[in-house]
This record gives structure tokens, sequence and C-alpha cells, in this order.
């Protein structure tokens, strides 16, 4: 018996392109599912669940060959857009385990073991194992001492097979699983040959001579003695989910419900690898070809999904597209998780996510105009401001002390400014008609003139008073051209 140390680990997913389909729709593993290949010339079924299988589908066969099998078939087509984000998220789980891999194929990385702590046994293959199947992806593990071996492994495992001793392995794998051609299946069945271990023992120079290069391919492959340097791969900097919709979505609920699966992947994917949301980057594609985008800043790098399906939503909630959607991508930006040193007697937001969210259901109810931080502008004009996007980022900074404060009363100011009717004497203002007063002005101070900005066609000009009413209340009244306005009340 040949003992072989276990150097390497291949991980296969079966059936890969159906699976990378079926991520957003798990309930359907279980139901009868042909796959097609829109790119092929004729269309047939490309991979199948096992219960189409069971019904009677095979490969090759045409939608209405498939359908007379079995009435109850689900028909679904292959989406790079949805196999990319499926073989980014096998990589970014087999990183999270080894620090050496290769993506050897669609649907099959291999990883480096050596140099790796712990016992590389059964229980480290089922953890893998598990932590793909939460991200809807059903895996396979095999390992030996090289890496053409352990993805043979991995074909026959059921879920996880290591292999012991070679020459036993491949007296009893099947020929079929090197994947030769249909020829070559063929002769090679004509000669009797049923397992790799006998169509190794035939010798290299025999195939070469026999079954020429193809021949000789297909033995290195069913020997897998060569040990050959894994062709290293770096973790993609973004994490993405993508569907695209077999019936047009025209209501919020099943948008949510994709939206909530793909939000609980992101989020898995994104603590394998020790990182947090920053961003998050919505793309719809609507039914006349066109796109609506959104991008998300979160105050809080985050791997919550709650808190990142409920930021989308209060948006979707106000959001009415033109036409039906026929896609969804969702794209994450990632970064380190957050970490503040705050003073003794610094105050801090809670929970920034919340108070965002607060903020956008807001922003909803009032407009993107009526929410946000006041900002003074560059102008003479009193109660001149505008409102910009709160910043979550920005250095706290202490308010300045009273001793430094102007001296004099506070203006309370009235927003918007109340109309109001004034009889004048002697251009000074004797009595007031408001809402909020209405009575002889006993003492008026002014009036201070200002203007601004005449070389714009909203230039402004307004004369100010202070006045005292008969209750002993001081006001501010102003005359601007379109009136008399109540400014505000001193406190």
């Amino acid at each position: 018996m040949q003992a072989e140390s276990t150097q390497f680990a291949a991980i296969y997913l079966p059936d890969f392109f159906l699976q990378a389909v079926l991520r957003a729709e798990p309930e359907l593993r279980s139901c009868p599912v042909i796959l097609l290949d829109p790119q092929q010339p004729k269309a047939g079924v490309v991979q199948m669940t096992h219960t189409a299988r069971q019904a009677g589908v095979v490969e090759g066969m045409t939608p209405p060959q498939a359908m007379a099998r079995c009435a109850s078939l689900h028909i679904r087509h292959r989406v790079p857009a949805e196999e990319q984000a499926a073989t980014d998220a096998l990589l970014q789980c087999a990183w999270a385990f080894s620090p050496v891999v290769e993506a050897t194929a669609p649907g099959v990385c291999t990883l480096d073991l050596a140099g790796l702590p712990g016992p590389l046994d059964a229980t480290w293959a089922q953890g893998l194992i598990d932590q793909l199947a939460r991200l809807h992806l059903q895996a396979r593990v095999g390992m030996a001492a090289t890496p053409d071996l352990a993805l043979l492994a991995a074909r026959c495992a059921r879920p996880f097979l290591a292999v012991q001793d070679v020459e036993v392995f491949l007296a009893n794998l099947p020929i079929e699983s090197l994947e030769p051609g249909a020829d070559l299946l063929r002769l090679l069945r004509k000669w009797g040959i049923r397992t790799a271990g006998q169509f190794c023992g035939l010798g290299k120079s025999q195939v070469a001579e026999r079954l020429g290069p193809d021949g000789v391919a297909l033995w290195e492959r069913a020997c897998a003695q060569r040990l050959r340097p894994l062709r290293r791969v770096q973790p993609p900097a973004v994490f993405e989910e993508a569907m695209e919709f077999e019936r047009e979505v025209e209501s919020l609920e099943p948008l949510l419900f994709v939206l909530g699966r793909f939000v609980g992947q992101l989020a898995q994917r994104l603590a394998l690898a020790g990182l947090a949301a920053a961003q998050l980057e919505l793309r719809l594609r609507l039914a006349d070809g066109t796109q609506y985008q959104r991008l998300f800043n979160i105050p809080a790098p985050t791997t919550d999904p709650t808190v990142l399906l409920r930021m989308l939503q209060t948006h979707l909630e106000t959001v009415r597209t033109p036409q039906p959607i026929t896609a969804l991508f969702l794209q994450v930006t990632p970064a380190r998780p957050a970490g503040h040193q705050l003073g003794l007697f610094q105050p801090a937001l809670r929970d920034p996510n919340q108070f965002h969210e607060t903020l956008m259901r807001l922003t909803a109810l009032l407009g993107a105009d009526r929410v946000g931080t006041p900002v003074l502008e560059w102008s003479h004009r009193p109660d001149a401001f505008r409102l910009q996007v709160p910043r979550f980022d920005a250095a706290h900074t202490s308010s300045s002390s009273a001793g430094a404060l102007p001296p004099g009363l506070s203006l309370r100011r009235f927003r918007p400014p109340i109309p109001a009717t004034v009889q004048v004497r002697d251009g000074q203002p004797m009595f007031l008609c408001a809402d909020r007063f209405n009575g002889p002005i006993v003492a008026a101070r002014g009036p201070w003139r200002t203007s601004g900005q005449w070389w714009d066609p909203n230039c402004w000009q307004r004369d100010e008073w202070d006045v005292q009413t008969a209750d002993g209340r001081l006001y501010r009244l102003s005359l601007q051209p379109t009136g008399w306005f109540l400014e505000g009340l001193y406190d």
C-alpha cells in the first residue's frame, strides 16, 4: 500500500452553471429544473437538477422534448453575471481556509494546504462545505498529494474524500470520471478499459502510439502524478450579486425578497474576508434597456444584513420606475471595520446607521431640500443658509464658550417670516397688525438698510427695525419689495 501525504484540496461544485442560477432561487433545488445556454445555436439542455434527471430528461434535449418528459419543468438560462458572482463567492470562501488558491475551472478551485495548522481532516473539509452551503453552493471536497488527484477525488466525493492510497483509488475510479471525448470513450470500452487504473496500466508510450496526443493528455490526467505549481489568484476587491428575472418585476415585494437573500450572502462573504460594507450600489435594469442606479454611503461600515436591507427598502419605497424591472445587480464596496478612539467627554452617535436610516425616511417624507445640516452662506443676507447632506465622518468640534459669544438679546426667528401690515408715520412704524400681535408700537429703532447680489436677478434689499409693542415684547420688522414681515421675537 502506498501512503501519500495530503498537500492539496480541491473544491468541486457539480452542475456549476445551474447552481449559479439557483443561488437566488434555492427553493427550486428540489424541483425539476433544466438550464439552457442562449449562446448555443441550438437550444438544448446543458444541466439539470436530480429531480429532472429522474423524470427522464437528459443533456442535449430541446425544451419541448424535456417538457414532454416532465410537465412541471422549470426552465432557466445561463447568466454570466450570476456565474461570476458564484465564482467570486467560491474563491472568497476558499481564501478563508487557505492563502494559496487557484481558480482551476468554472466551479472548481484548488487549495495549497502546505503549512496550514490543525488537523486537515474530514472535520476541516466539512467546515468548508458548510460555509459554502450558507452561500447556497453545494460542494464536494477532495484531498490528495497532487492538485489533479485532488480534483479527481473531489468529483467522486460524497461530499468528502481523502486519497490515502493512489493505486487503490485509481483502480476503483470509473474511466468516465476523466471526462474523455465520446469517440475515445467508445474505443476504450471496446478495449475493455473500465477504470482509470486499467488505463494507467497501459503505459504512456503505448497510449501515445495508439491514441496520440489526446490519449496522452487523458493518461496524464488519469495517473495524476504531476506535482504542478498552482496558478495563484488574488481575491476580488468588489463583492457583487446579480439576477436576471424570468418574468418582469413590477412591485416592491418580490424585489425586496431577492435583495434580502443578496444582502445575507454578501454579508457572509464580507465576514469571511474580515471586511465590512462601506458602500452599496444598486442597479436595476428596466424593460426598455435603461438602468436605474443608486449609490448608498454607509456611515459606519457594517456586515449586519438587517441594517443594509433597511437602507435599501427605505429608498425603494419612494422609487417609481417608468418600466418593469428585468434584472437586479447589488454591489458592495468593502472596507475595514472602523475603530474610533473617542475622548472622555466627546459625544458620539450611538448608532450612526440607524440615524442615517431616520434621515432617509425624513427625506422621503419631506424632500431632499428640507433635510440636512444647515450651513451659512457666504452672504450678508440675514438668515441665509443652505442644507447639505450630513457627514458622519466629520470630526467633532466643540462649540465656542459662552464668554466668546457677542453680548445682546437672542433673536428667535420665524421661519418663514410672518406677513404683517404696518402703519408708518414720519418714516417710523407706529402700528403693527400680524398674527402674533395687533396693536400700537411704543418704540422703534431703525431703519438698518442692507442689500446684495445686485448683479443677480435674485438681488435683495431690505430695511429692518427693532420695535417694542404695547405688551412689552421686542420684535424685528423688515420691509422688503414684497411687503412688511415680522422676522422674529427677541428672548
